[in-house]
This record gives C-alpha cells, sequence and structure tokens, in this order.
C-alpha cells in the first residue's frame, strides 16, 4: 500500500513533467508508467527501450527504465537508468524524484547505507523546496531502511518526525500504523496500541473496506504480542462480521488466520487449527494463494495433534 501511493505520486511528478515534443514518444512514456503502476516490469522496459532507441537522453524513460529493472530484482541496471535520469534533472522536484527512486532501489537491494544517502539527499532538497508531502515521504523511506537494517529507535524516531507532516487523514493513518508497528517490534506495546488505534480511527473516517479491515487486523496482531487476547479477538471479530455482512471473503479468510494466531498463542491449539484449516478453504475458493501460503505454513508451525 504505502509503495503503491508513492509511486502514484511519481506517475503523476512524471506526467506532469514530462517534456518529450514527440506525441508517439509521450505516449509511449505514458504507456511505461502505467505498465509500471500495473507491476507488469518486462512491459514496461519494453515501452522504455522503444523511447530511448529514439532519444537516449529522455529523462522520463530513463527513470521508467530504472523503476522497470528494480522491479525485476535488477538493481545495478536500475541504478544506471536512475543516476543517468539523475543527472539530466534541472529543477528541484526532478532531482527529489530520482534521488528517491536511487533509494528505493537501493533499500530493496539491501544497500542500506546508499539508500540512506540518497533519501537524505532527496530530503534536503524537499526542505530546501519547502515541500512537506516529499519532506513525509522521505522521512518515511528513511525510516523503512532504518528499521529494515534493525535500527528501530532510528526508524521510529523519523516515523514520528514523517507523521508531524501528513496532510490528511489517509497520510495520518499511514504514518500511525508505522509507529505502531514500530513500538511493537521495540516490545513497547501500550504505545503501540495508542498508535494503532488512532490509525483505525483515521481508517474509519477517510480509509476503504479493505484499509480499515486491515488496520483493525494489525490492532489485534498488536494486541496478541501484547498477550492481551480479549481484546485482540475483539478487534479480529469485527473484521470477520464485516467480511460475512459485505461478502469479503479474503478478509474472512485473513480473519480466521488473524484469530487463529490469537489463539494458539494463548494456548488453544486446537481452535488454532480449526481456524486455519476453515480460512485455508477460503483462499482455496477464491484463489488467494499468497495468503493461502501464509496459512500453510502456520499449519505446520502448530503441534501435531
Amino acid at each position: 500500500m504505502r509503495l503503491r501511493v508513492f509511486l502514484f505520486a511519481v506517475m503523476v511528478a512524471a506526467s506532469t513533467l514530462a517534456q518529450a515534443g514527440d506525441e508517439n514518444l509521450a505516449e509511449k512514456i505514458a504507456a511505461c508508467n502505467r505498465a509500471i503502476g500495473e507491476g507488469d516490469a518486462s512491459k514496461a522496459l519494453a515501452f522504455a527501450e522503444q523511447v530511448l532507441k529514439q532519444d537516449k537522453s529522455n529523462r522520463q524513460a530513463l527513470l521508467c527504465k530504472g523503476r522497470a529493472h528494480g522491479g525485476t530484482g535488477q538493481f545495478d541496471q536500475a541504478i544506471n537508468a536512475l543516476m543517468a535520469a539523475e543527472k539530466l534533472s534541472t529543477t528541484p522536484m526532478e532531482h527529489i524524484i530520482a534521488l528517491t527512486l536511487i533509494g528505493n532501489v537501493q533499500k530493496s537491494a539491501q544497500r542500506y547505507p546508499e539508500a540512506l544517502a540518497a533519501y537524505q539527499q532527496s530530503l534536503a532538497l524537499a526542505k530546501t523546496a519547502n515541500d512537506a508531502n516529499f519532506q513525509r515521504i522521505d522521512l518515511n523511506l528513511i525510516g523503512d531502511t532504518l528499521v529494515a537494517s534493525g535500527d528501530l529507535k532510528g526508524g521510529l524516531q523519523h516515523y514520528l518526525q514523517g507523521s508531524g507532516l501528513a496532510a490528511n487523514d489517509n497520510e495520518r493513518a499511514d504514518g500511525f500504523a508505522r509507529i505502531a508497528s514500530t513500538y511493537s517490534s521495540l516490545q513497547q506495546h501500550d504505545q503501540a496500541v495508542e498508535y494503532q488505534l488512532k490509525a483505525v480511527m483515521m481508517q474509519e473516517r477517510a480509509g476503504d473496506m479493505d484499509q480499515f479491515c486491515d488496520a483493525n487486523l494489525e490492532l489485534g496482531r498488536i494486541y496478541t504480542a501484547a498477550q492481551d487476547y480479549p481484546n485482540a479477538e475483539k478487534y479480529i471479530q469485527k473484521v470477520i462480521k464485516i467480511a460475512k455482512d459485505q461478502g469479503g471473503a479474503y478478509w474472512e479468510a485473513k480473519g480466521y488466520y488473524y484469530l487463529a494466531q490469537a489463539k494458539a498463542a494463548s494456548k488453544h491449539t486446537e481452535e488454532a487449527r480449526q481456524l486455519l484449516a476453515d480460512a485455508q478453504h477460503i483462499t482455496q475458493d477464491i484463489g488467494a494463494e499468497r495468503l493461502g501460503d501464509e496459512i500453510a505454513r502456520s499449519q505446520q508451525s502448530l503441534p501435531r495433534p
């Protein structure tokens, strides 16, 4: 979710900044960005290469090429393309976008010092430009990188700073959820619950069904980690009820999965086993393979009857 929001912002900026004189090139750049948004990196790369054959210094095509390579794990090729695009940047916003995308690829490659350096350059430019939106984005990405590298406290501080720059309830929900997750990892359960409750409130006010259900399940997970099983079940059951009432089979399955985690943690192993079986049946019916794989791993981790 967080990545999709950021990529959407980049796509909007790319569309606004495109200077291609040839309408055909502009159409191919737009198609490249759409393919990235759809998760089709191979298709995106094909469009980018078509543009670059006609204009090897097309900054937008280089950005899209870099994102496409990054999406397929070709990190060195991605960095080369994005660095070339960064060198062609002429405005602060163009530099901010290119540097942030470079940071994303470095983070995906687990090159955390390089990712931090790129994000910090982007953040400095965003501060100079007084762009609160990209300051928030970069602060959160720095937080993600620090957390991924094991510096939970450093990540938390950046999330707290980023949260202060949120401009609407959706952004506040995102920031509160990051803070809550990190507090939970730090075993600071009271603070984790406090911020996840805020995230739930924001999603109830501004989010869609998926976002609201996800926030409630995460609250249930945090309560499970805190060994507060009654509250864990309360918020997870809320999602299961919504899913049943509104025909959301995916969320019903995921609710059973989270409830099984709470039951297993509270030593109700047989209840957990049945819930996982029920969840797995639903995932098979709806073709939710990734969730099914998670459930299968949980089933294997339960003690044998």
